[in-house]
């Protein structure tokens, strides 16, 4: 079972609104639809049982994110993909070696090598599955026509993978939603995240379209 709870102690002020724990709930009940279809879609992919659960999910200032959640200079490994159709943005999976091994060996068939090339796909599918997920879970409740483009994998700084999402792709919101993952395999927690970089006003919108 997915279990989400919202780290934000108060609103968050914005410069086109605020976010109210109505809306922060609502976001909380579409991640709780897409964390549950991504968990059963790995799971019948590899054949294994595979939980997850999401402690955190939480709205940042770009800033805040290296303050609170991951500093600049930190060496991770990143799947990022575009969120394409009627709202545009970013995902980006953050992860760093230890869970990526780990995450890798959940998903290949046992007595596999390991090689760096079936590391970056294995992990790519994975990061398909989740985001493909929540895409399809938001698509269905307000009616809305959305894509992600194909997976792209990245190792380098987060500070420099993240700055990279705002300069490649134009002028993103200054606001990431933070989804952080957590996959129960053999008994074993392994922890990742997820952010998604929305273009400015598509969380307002996407607010909008459900009325709260």
């Amino acid at each position: 079972m997915w279990e989400i709870y919202v780290a934000m102690a108060k609103v968050i002020d914005m410069s086109d609104g605020k976010y109210t724990w109505l809306q922060m709930d609502f976001l909380k009940e579409l991640v709780n639809i897409g964390g549950g279809n991504a968990a059963t879609s790995i799971s019948q992919l590899i054949d294994k049982p595979v939980n997850m659960e999401v402690p955190t999910i939480e709205i940042l200032k770009y800033d805040q994110v290296y303050e609170d959640i991951m500093a600049e200079d930190k060496i991770v490994n990143g799947v990022i993909m575009r969120m394409l159709g009627d709202a545009e943005g970013v995902f980006l999976y953050i992860i760093d070696d230890t869970a990526c091994e780990k995450l890798s060996d959940m998903m290949l068939p046992e007595n596999i090598p390991l090689t760096d090339e079936l590391k970056d796909s294995v992990i790519k599918e994975l990061v398909n599955i989740l985001v493909s997920s929540f895409l399809n879970a938001i698509s269905k409740m307000i009616g809305a026509n959305l894509i992600s483009s194909v997976p792209m994998f990245i190792t380098d700084m987060f500070g420099a993978i993240l700055s990279s999402v705002y300069i490649e792709s134009g002028q993103y919101d200054e606001s990431i939603m933070i989804i952080k993952n957590e996959f129960f395999y053999l008994g074993e927690r392994i922890e990742s995240s997820l952010y998604l970089v929305p273009r400015p006003g598509v969380l307002e919108k996407l607010f909008n379209k459900i009325g709260v």
